[in-house]
């Protein structure tokens, strides 16, 4: 008796060192071979989920390559948004809410092609934290969800990569020792060859149309990820990080149009219209990290990120009419640029093992700039009937430091608590804006495999995406809060029990309620574009909430990996100069499901299936119209958001297959197909009149079934 005292006395004494010890590791080489369930019930914040590189290269793979945003699409707790774009709209949030990282540096620009493919290339990430609530005090800035994305070190012994060939897309990655032992680099480069596809349709295009009208243009998107690790000591490390990724988008049509007058006379003229688009981001970094000792450990990053859009629309026509020539031009030029450079210096220290505080600090400048240009004109016979022209440019300068601690107390062997306070400060054009942000997370561990959890985080956000439509367009930007657009703020409780009731199975079941503070939505006309100068004017001013519940399934076995995910939500919105009452939010699915399945049957092959669902998203509907004097109708609406487009599924399919050489190297081939029972989900709706004098709406569904194949060789 007096020995099993002892041993329960020393265990009490050593399980939060050996906790400690194991939430240590974690960060090491070794946690690779633990699985995410472990991680997900061990860790004290909720909301979190950590996947590894292996994760993100399998499964489906929409247009050949694997994309990080779209598997987090999955997850509960997220919505989607538009189909096949990279919206992600965490527990009730905008999308324009997430807080990307990139090693460390914010990334304000994370897709391609207008949100068809994430600019987070695959083969050359190490890992990825998100997190959906239970926000540690480290992360700042955004007030929805934090994609923590980590790059991985060159190999440091031998040189290998990889080339992969899918339907629009090519990638490269290459990685080796600079020094042996001591230096490595790692370089991922992608380009789309759409271009190439768009030769023979515009040819055919202009063949079939003949020589009155031609059609002309092309899209490329590229971008390089570039790593390189030069290791002092085990406990002393550089790397120096790069990152860009642009699209290209070019159209133009040039048309001739003849007719002839009463008398008989030939007349001719043409008009010519031409599109140009140019967006992108660029981040480069510095990062310096020295262990003093066990105990005490730095991280200080250094770096500059950037995301542009310039877009230019240029029309002509040019004509005979009663004998005098007309020439009428339209130019419009628009530009967003968003700047930023910091300094973030974090530190873990570990004062004995029952604590284990961060702390750090951060100041970032940011540069905002927002142009455009418009004119138009009208000419005849050599004189200047008309000119218009409208020109609208903005600057801000902004400063934002930011301070933080935090400690990870184990207050037994199965009691943890993570208390934190953020407390951030931003300057522009005469005004500060001051935001206190306490977070605090607690884990009770009531046996080895059933862990229950609650946190409370406050959040702020000192940036806007100013956006016209929901769409993500190149001619949305960034502005920042200002004395009339005062910065977003969160509050949000989460809780739940995670559990693996038999071995390789676990369900967890997680609840969150959220408010949002001083939303703004687009109140002006319909224009794709809101006016720059006095820009707030053009926004009201709100507050969302969104609460729900999820639920995780998964049972991984050997060669076979269920999961299946539901939630459960509501999301609204109330702006009292749109309406006088809460309302439904664009995104308020009430129901979602995604099961998800691999089977590695044989040795070579390997199979996956997932089946999505989601009630249907949300548009504004008239409700009624009434008759104006000239005969024409005016249009009334009830409430934002009053219809619901029909409920969503899809079912996507893929299939690896991969063999090795003698030599080393490997190729994989796989084969997707999304949509696989080709379910044309409503894209838009439309009012349509009805021969009784009714309407009625109809829904239209753009996406059919796309297979794609890749081929992927390593060495």
């Amino acid at each position: 008796m007096k020995r099993m005292r002892c041993i329960l006395i020393l265990l009490l004494a050593l399980g939060p060192a050996v906790l400690h010890a194991q939430e240590r590791q974690d960060t090491l080489d070794a946690s690779r071979i633990t699985v995410i369930r472990e991680k997900m019930r061990n860790t004290t914040q909720t909301g979190l989920m950590h996947i590894e590189s292996k994760d993100l290269a399998g499964g489906v793979a929409l247009f050949g390559s694997p994309d990080v945003i779209k598997k987090l699409q999955l997850l509960p707790g997220v919505a989607a948004g538009n189909e096949l774009m990279s919206g992600l709209y965490v527990h009730g949030g905008d999308g324009a809410d997430n807080l990307y990282l990139l090693d460390g540096v914010p990334l304000y620009n994370i897709s391609h092609f207008g949100g068809l493919f994430s600019s987070f290339n695959t083969d050359i990430i190490d890992n990825l934290d998100f997190y959906k609530s239970g926000f540690p005090a480290r992360y700042g800035g955004r007030m929805s969800s934090v994609v923590d994305v980590e790059t991985r070190e060159g190999n440091m012994e031998r040189y290998h990569g990889s080339a992969s060939l899918g339907l629009i897309d090519g990638r490269i990655q290459v990685e080796g020792p600079i020094v042996k032992g001591k230096t490595s680099f790692n370089l991922g480069l992608r380009r789309s060859w759409m271009e190439v596809v768009t030769i023979p349709a515009i040819l055919y295009a202009n063949a079939r149309n003949g020589e009155d009208q031609t059609v002309g243009g092309d899209y490329s998107m590229s971008d390089i990820n570039a790593r390189i690790t030069h290791r002092f000591s085990p406990d002393h490390v550089i790397n120096l990080c790069f990152y860009t990724g642009l699209d290209n988008l070019r159209a133009k049509m040039e048309k001739v149009e003849r007719a002839v007058d009463d008398a008989g006379v030939s007349h001719s003229g043409n008009s010519n219209m031409e599109i140009g688009v140019k967006w992108g981001s660029l981040t480069a970094s510095a990062s310096h990290q020295y262990a003093f000792s066990k105990k005490l450990k730095e991280k200080t990053i250094l770096y500059y990120s950037q995301s542009i859009s310039d877009t230019g629309y240029n029309f002509g026509m040019w004509g005979f009419s009663d004998g005098a020539e007309t020439l009428t031009s339209m130019d419009d030029k628009d530009a967003s640029h968003v700047r930023e450079g910091g300094l973030t210096s974090h530190w873990d220290w570990y004062p004995n093992a029952f604590n284990h505080v961060r702390f750090g600090v951060s100041a970032q400048e940011h540069w905002y700039h927002t142009g455009r240009d418009y004119t138009s004109s009208t000419v005849k016979n050599g004189e200047k009937l008309q000119e218009n022209a409208d020109s609208e440019e903005l600057g801000y300068s902004a400063f934002e430091p930011a301070v933080y601690a935090e400690d990870e107390v184990f207050l037994r062997y199965n009691l943890s608590v993570n208390l934190g306070l953020r407390y951030a400060l931003f300057a522009v054009s005469g005004k500060t804006w001051h935001s206190l942000e306490p977070r605090v997370a607690a884990k009770w561990m009531v046996h080895p495999d059933v862990s229950f959890k609650l946190s409370y985080t406050r959040m702020s956000q000192f940036a806007h995406l100013v956006a016209a439509t929901y769409m993500d367009l190149p001619s949305n930007c960034w502005m920042p809060s200002t004395a009339l657009a005062r910065p977003l703020v969160s509050g949000q409780v989460a809780g739940g029990i995670y559990t693996t009731p038999f071995k390789y199975f676990t369900l967890n079941v997680e609840g969150w309620y959220k408010t949002m503070d001083h939303l703004l939505m687009y109140s002006g006309n319909n224009s794709f574009v809101p006016p720059v100068t006095a820009w707030e004017k053009s926004f009201s001013e709100g507050k969302g909430r969104s609460y729900g519940l999820e639920l995780e399934a998964s049972f991984h076995k050997g060669p076979l990996s269920l999961s299946a995910y539901y939630t459960l939500s509501w999301t609204q919105r109330y702006f009292e100069d749109i309406y006088n009452q809460w309302f439904p939010d664009r995104n308020d699915n009430r129901h979602k499901i995604n099961l998800v399945a691999s089977w590695h049957f044989a040795k070579h092959w390997e199979v996956f299936a997932n089946w999505n669902y989601h009630s249907g998203n949300r548009i504004t509907f008239p409700s009624h119209f009434v008759e104006e004097a000239d005969g024409s109708r005016r249009y009334l609406y009830d409430a934002p958001y009053n219809t619901q487009l029909p409920d969503y599924h899809r079912l996507d399919l893929g299939m690896d297959y991969a063999t090795t050489f003698g030599n080393g190297h490997s190729l994989k081939i796989n084969l997707s197909i999304y949509n696989a029972y080709n379910h044309l989900n409503a894209s838009m709706a439309f009012l349509q009149a009805n021969k009784d004098g009714t309407y009625s709406g109809m829904a239209y569904g753009l996406v059919p079934i796309i297979p794609t194949f890749t081929g992927t060789y390593s060495f």
